[in-house]
């Protein structure tokens, strides 16, 4: 098209980045209470934004160590009186994804609300050439106690994190979940969020926004291989309601070696704490007809698996054929025939929520 068929507009205001001049602001460090952070299983002990501890007693792949480091699926929740919440944000490296937005990668996204009535209100937006970011959230026409609810970034390490809130205003601790029971997903960079265009529209945060229950996410991007060092990991976590296991799409040849090892290390630890299963997602390429018997002979072996489980008198164990859940449509619902958009995500939350519902009755 020629250059003057292009008209040059002024910017939309909305679109500009928020600037640092925020008066009348005070900065809190989110570690400390009432603030509550959750989703980081060890966070209480070491007060550092990591899914995996620092020393852990099994060994880690450089991997997963690194990848430990994104604070996927953790959510930061209080109230306030403040009509203006604001977030100080310092990255540990820049944004290294380019099919995933930014805001997905290394920013928060604010709801409010009480627990089964969040409603999204923001997401924050950055110079992505820069580590340090300060973002409002919201202001607010009138002072009164909000229930607050960020989430996480999903692909971005935190050096330091800071809540701006206005100097006059009240902090109280969040309304609580629906009990102290944690629904613990160990999976792929599907688990982890790639590529939710923002952080609450990863499945996880979905789920726990739909159930009102904490979720511990163990997405690990293309190193979710079912070592069993992880399954004893999850095994140092109080209070698990269900284990959803879903790295069926990582895994390749290891995948019949490493599911029934995974399950027994969890069971040796929860005898009748519900497992279910996720076989992957179909991918777009299966239309060429690719990748189909893969995919097929592996959910035969997963479905074998439970059946020997059974038969062994494990009656908590199940299976979610994960191809079904992007609908018949599948192929619309990725970034890149494989990584869900935000509408595969939602997709994967509607299919999963019923029964997990069921699981936990």
């Amino acid at each position: 098209m020629p250059a003057k068929m292009f008209k040059i507009r002024k910017p939309d205001k909305k679109m500009s980045l928020q600037g640092t001049a925020l008066s009348g602001i005070k900065w809190l460090d989110p570690k400390k209470a009432p603030f509550v952070v959750s989703g980081l299983a060890w966070f209480k002990k070491e007060k550092i934004y990591r899914r995996l501890p620092v020393k852990p007693k099994w060994k880690l792949s450089e991997a997963v160590d690194l990848l430990a480091g994104c604070p996927a699926g953790a959510q930061l929740r209080f109230r306030t009186d403040s009509k203006r919440v604001a977030a100080r944000v310092l990255l540990t490296e820049a944004q290294r994804h380019e099919h995933m937005t930014a805001t997905g990668q290394a920013g928060f996204d604010c709801y409010i609300g009480p627990p089964g009535k969040k409603l999204y209100i923001s997401t924050a937006r950055f110079d992505q050439t820069k580590l340090a970011y300060e973002y409002l959230f919201f202001e607010a026409d009138k002072k009164e106690l909000r229930n607050i609810t960020l989430n996480f970034p999903l692909y971005q390490g935190l050096r330091e994190v800071l809540i701006g809130l206005d100097k006059s205003s009240k902090i109280l601790p969040p309304l609580p979940y629906k009990n102290k029971k944690k629904i613990i997903v160990y999976g792929t960079s599907t688990t982890q969020g790639g590529c939710a265009s923002r952080p609450g529209m990863a499945f996880t945060n979905i789920l726990s926004r739909r159930l009102n229950l904490e979720f511990i996410n163990f997405g690990f991007s293309g190193s979710g291989l079912g070592e069993p060092e992880l399954a004893r990991l999850i095994c140092e976590i109080e209070d698990p309601c269900c284990f959803v296991l879903d790295f069926e799409a990582n895994s390749g040849l290891m995948y019949a070696k490493n599911l029934p090892q995974f399950i027994r290390i969890l069971r040796n630890f929860k005898k009748k704490t519900p497992i279910l299963i996720v076989s992957r997602l179909k991918f777009s390429p299966e239309t060429l007809g690719k990748e189909t018997r893969v995919r097929l002979l592996r959910f035969e072996f997963a479905k074998d698996t439970v059946k020997e489980f059974k038969k062994q008198g494990d009656k908590n164990i199940h299976l979610l054929d994960g191809s079904t859940l992007l609908g018949k449509d599948f192929d619309e619902c990725t970034v890149d025939g494989v990584h869900p958009t935000d509408l595969g995500f939602w997709r994967m939350a509607e299919g999963i929520a019923p029964v997990l519902k069921k699981l936990l009755n």
